[in-house]
């Protein structure tokens, strides 16, 4: 069996400083350059303790590339479209599912 790891802020931006160390001991800078900005980004914008986003969030995005897919990558854009309309059906189901519940207790 695999021993795996999540992958962690804190363990990612380490790992590419040392790949920039690396990248320039060996007279690569465009990589030394790239890793130290991606390990800045990751400081500067991601959070500390994400959160999921929420199911009307991901319909949101969802709803928002579909036009861009339609237009870049024509043929996954009906895929797109099923993905948005399956997750909207299940946010339907959920909150039918909050309101029976709720009128249990």
């Amino acid at each position: 069996m695999t021993d795996t790891q999540a992958v962690t802020r804190e363990g990612i931006v380490p790992d590419l400083r040392r790949l920039a160390d690396l990248a320039e001991e060996r007279g690569d800078r465009v990589s030394a350059v790239r890793a130290l900005k991606y390990a800045w980004r990751i400081e500067r914008f991601c959070p500390v303790n994400p959160v999921a986003p929420s199911i009307d969030r991901i319909i949101e995005v969802g709803e928002a590339i579909g036009p861009l897919a339609r237009r870049f990558i024509p043929d996954d854009a009906a895929r797109v479209a099923e993905t948005v309309a399956d997750l909207r059906q299940c946010r339907m189901e959920l909150i039918a599912a909050e309101r029976q519940n709720a009128t249990l207790h």
